[in-house]
């Protein structure tokens, strides 16, 4: 239940942003890992064990769910998800087309792999079972909940639970609104300040959301990924990031990490 967008910049190249969506306030560490050279950063949920990030040859991945949830409860369970370890495991390869092969016919959701040249687009349904694996020719590009190479994936149009209805016109909204602030952005900071304003009244409707009485969803971070600086720029909204500027970026790091 996120917002994901990537916008190719002159002389920048792809840049990703998410708006992390949970039903409660989150618990986020960061963690390095270092491998025959290679460092990889990722955000991990401290709960869910849910990963994304970048590695130092560029290459990061976010995502969004396309699994419907019918039922709002703010309450946390521990589990490890199979998707964070799928993500997580991509960021250890040095090519974006190796990665790509690790979330092939496995990765659900909507999930964009991407480095400071290319840009992939993966939609799966929420079982893995049927996937659609596409290159951004254009621009940009940008997904929420809902499917729209797989239309049958994601929150339904029409229908019968209120709930379920009520997701669908949050995804629909929240799509339109992200289409339109990744064309108008130039420049990835300015992603991230358009994806957090307020655009209508209904906290639901807005990228950057809050709960209501009816749904506890609401935004908990935001995630930039700059391949081309490899730089990772976190916000947080509505949880705890286990984790501080000053120890953020150790000596020797190849990957440098920003808290706004």
């Amino acid at each position: 239940m996120c917002t994901i967008v990537a916008k190719r910049f002159p002389n920048i190249g792809w840049v990703g942003v998410k708006n992390r969506d949970r039903s409660a306030p989150t618990k986020t560490q960061l963690v390095r890992k270092t491998l025959d050279g290679m460092e990889s950063v990722a955000l991990e949920d401290e709960t869910s064990h849910w990963t994304e990030g970048m590695n130092s040859r560029g290459i990061g991945v976010i995502s969004s769910s396309l699994f419907p949830v019918a039922t709002d409860t703010t309450a946390q369970t521990i589990h490890h998800s199979r998707n964070g370890a799928l993500l997580a495991k991509c960021l250890a390869e040095s090519t974006l087309d190796n990665a790509v092969k690790i979330l092939e016919n496995k990765v659900s959701g909507c999930v964009l792999v991407f480095d400071k040249d290319r840009c992939i687009l993966i939609e799966g349904d929420h079982q893995g079972r049927e996937q659609r694996i596409k290159e951004i020719k254009d621009d940009y590009v940008a997904r929420t909940n809902h499917g729209i190479m797989l239309p049958k994936a994601g929150y339904q149009p029409h229908s019968r639970n209120k709930i379920l209805e009520l997701r669908r016109l949050s995804s629909e909204s929240r799509l339109y609104i992200a289409n339109h602030v990744v064309e108008a952005a130039s420049t990835p900071n300015e992603l991230m300040v358009l994806l957090a304003h307020k655009w209508i009244d209904n906290p639901q409707l807005n990228n950057l959301r809050t709960a209501t009485a009816e749904i506890s969803t609401r935004t908990t971070e935001q995630l930039m990924l700059e391949p081309a600086k490899l730089l990772m720029i976190v916000r947080n909204v509505d949880g705890t990031l286990d984790f501080k500027q000053s120890t953020a970026n150790p000596a020797g790091s190849q990957i440098e990490v920003g808290i706004v």
